[in-house]
């Protein structure tokens, strides 16, 4: 069963308007793109001038989507002119880095997201904390409006929904997504071409700074938390930038007895990026939060700064915490 999307006043806001501004989180995922594009060629198709902003360029793997090429970055972007601005699956206004105050010049603010920690930030919010992705919640969006489910449209969903249930694997998948891809796959999404390029396919440079991860590798919390870290150092080598470290914490999180893991990414300007995942009982969105991030409660991230070592530290003490918690 597909839930009903029950913010009416969403939908009447984007009719209404007619030069809108989409925004998504900065290091955008599979969720924050294809979310992203699947409402700006929904709008598109209603007539209305739908500019798609990220902070951060739209990793490789992802330029296949239908319509990548659209987005722009804050600073290539005019301010005036907006009548609505649009964020989708950013957790806080934060996440949307330099697009934030592009967001928040318009008169009218809207959001679409899934992270329980939301604060509901915009003017008008549709948030759900048990939905599988922020696609399932944009999904309700577009049929809600009578909008018709294109080819284009499917492939972004799938993109979105797929990612973020890792391939349908992870615990936040559940009946809604899968009958969402049900009805795409009636739409013509070509399951097969694009299971593979987003699951299969891998660049050269994402497996080797893959191998400088794990050679990191390390178990603690008497082996039910493992770690890994990367270094400035570590994408020279590998010839990487950032959106190769995609999925990377997964590899230390499929440890056997493992049930929290940790990948802690040093960057140029000394702040550390941290990827966390945890099977239940374990909270890693509480330990995301003392370091001013945020997500699910088994899958979050943050960035902060300190020097790698002390936030490794202070990572694996929080971590401690949650094993003591739920013994």
């Amino acid at each position: 069963m597909i839930k009903a999307f029950g913010t009416p006043s969403l939908a009447d806001a984007l009719k209404k308007a007619q030069k809108i501004l989409l925004c998504t989180h900065i290091n955008p995922d599979g969720d924050a793109i294809g979310s992203t594009l699947a409402v700006c060629h929904a709008l598109k198709k209603m007539g209305k001038d739908a500019v798609p902003c990220c902070a951060d360029p739209v990793p490789g793997k992802l330029m296949m989507l239908p319509g990548a090429e659209w987005f722009k970055l804050p600073e290539d972007v005019k301010e005036e002119g907006f009548d609505l601005a649009f964020a989708l699956d950013a957790a806080d206004e934060g996440r949307m880095g330099h697009a934030r105050a592009l967001f928040e010049k318009a008169p009218v603010t809207v959001q679409v997201d899934h992270h329980p920690t939301n604060p509901l930030y915009a003017q008008v919010n549709a948030v759900d904390g048990d939905a599988a992705a922020s696609g399932c919640v944009v999904y309700r969006l577009l049929v809600h409006m009578g909008m018709e489910i294109t080819l284009d449209i499917a492939k972004c969903l799938y993109a979105a929904i797929s990612t973020d249930t890792g391939n349908f694997s992870f615990e936040n998948t559940d009946g809604e997504a899968f009958a969402i891809v049900a009805e795409l796959v009636r739409a013509g999404l070509p399951l097969n071409e694009m299971s593979r390029n987003l699951f299969l396919l891998q660049e050269e440079a994402h497996i080797r700074l893959l191998g400088r991860a794990l050679n990191t590798l390390r178990i603690f919390g008497h082996g039910k938390c493992a770690c890994m870290q990367l270094a400035p150092a570590d994408y020279q080598a590998a010839h990487a930038t950032g959106e190769h470290s995609d999925g990377i914490v997964n590899y230390a999180m499929n440890l056997w007895g493992v049930k929290m893991a940790y990948l802690a990414d040093e960057k140029e300007d000394g702040m550390v990026k941290v990827s966390l995942r945890a099977l239940p009982p374990y909270n890693v969105a509480k330990v995301a939060q003392k370091f001013g991030g945020g997500g699910h409660v088994l899958a979050a991230g943050c960035r902060y700064q300190m020097k790698l070592e002390e936030m490794c530290a202070a990572l694996e003490k929080e971590m401690c915490s949650q094993l003591e918690e739920n013994k």
